[in-house]
């Protein structure tokens, strides 16, 4: 089984093949559709992507990267998931001439057709089943060293003719501590209840240090819904324009263990690579 994402834009161009994703958790959190990352870079680091995000799915990871944009751009993902569920992402992002960047971003995952059957186990016809999540955000530079950032915005998950929605917040910081180490913090799904399950709530603390063409980078995650995890990363750039990556997570929700992946950025084109068995 595989996952295939592909998102391209203004300036970026990302596809990622990665394997199979595991079943959300023990089922005490409602969206749980939200536990999954965005973009190809990100999964190939191992999800370690609080402080290095630098693009439109700032939105997703740390709302507080979007001020790291120096241009506009325009990103759309598809996601084809085992067991005929899609995901389909489209974000854009632009900087507000000196004061701050903008950005928003729809998430839509499709999980198909189901056959519906009654009590007594009779058949009575298909159905489907949805998510969706769109946000808005902004972020901004307190002084050379510190950005912060925040998205919010809605959650509707349907399933057949039954909808339930609500609202959801992303916040975070990234501090630049010296030219070669950045340091972030970012809280994700802060918000309401979904059909009576609470959102599945993160805080997640982040470090990136780069040294001429590597990168390395960890995350480590507290959710309210299972145990600490961490995701670590490193990022070679071998030639100009080329990147290799490696990286390993515990997420035990999407399932665990290492990750890798490649880079090629051409200026005005970026194309990504992910494999996560």
């Amino acid at each position: 089984m595989r996952k295939i994402l592909t998102s391209m834009g203004t300036g970026i161009l990302v596809l990622a093949l990665v394997g199979p994703i595991y079943a959300a958790g023990p089922g005490t959190t409602g969206a749980n559709f939200l536990k999954i990352g965005v973009g190809a870079r990100a999964a190939a680091l191992g999800d370690a992507f609080t402080v290095i995000v630098d693009d439109s799915t700032s939105l997703y990871w740390n709302p507080a990267g979007l001020a790291k944009m120096e241009k506009g751009q325009l990103s759309a993902t598809y996601n084809v998931w085992f067991a005929g569920i899609n995901q389909g992402y489209l974000g854009i992002g632009f900087p507000l001439g000196g004061t701050g960047v903008a950005a928003g971003g729809v998430n839509y995952v499709d999980m198909g057709d189901f056959d519906g059957r009654d009590e007594a186990g009779n058949p009575t016809g298909t159905f489907t089943a949805s998510a969706l999540n769109y946000q808005l955000g902004y972020a901004n530079r307190l002084g050379e060293k510190l950005s912060w950032g925040v998205s919010v915005g809605g959650i509707q998950d349907t399933i057949a003719d039954d909808s339930k929605s609500t609202y959801a917040a992303n916040l975070g910081l990234i501090y630049k501590s010296s030219e070669s180490l950045s340091l972030g913090l970012a809280v994700q799904n802060v918000g309401g209840e979904l059909g009576g399950d609470p959102l599945p709530f993160v805080a997640k603390i982040g470090m990136a240090y780069s040294w001429k063409s590597l990168l390395l980078a960890l995350d480590i995650a507290s959710p309210t819904d299972n145990d600490l995890y961490y995701g670590a990363g490193i990022e070679w750039w071998i030639m100009d324009g080329i990147a290799l990556r490696a990286g390993y997570k515990t997420n035990q929700d999407i399932g665990e263990g290492f990750t890798a992946g490649l880079g090629f950025d051409k200026g005005k084109i970026r194309f990504d690579y992910a494999y996560v068995p």
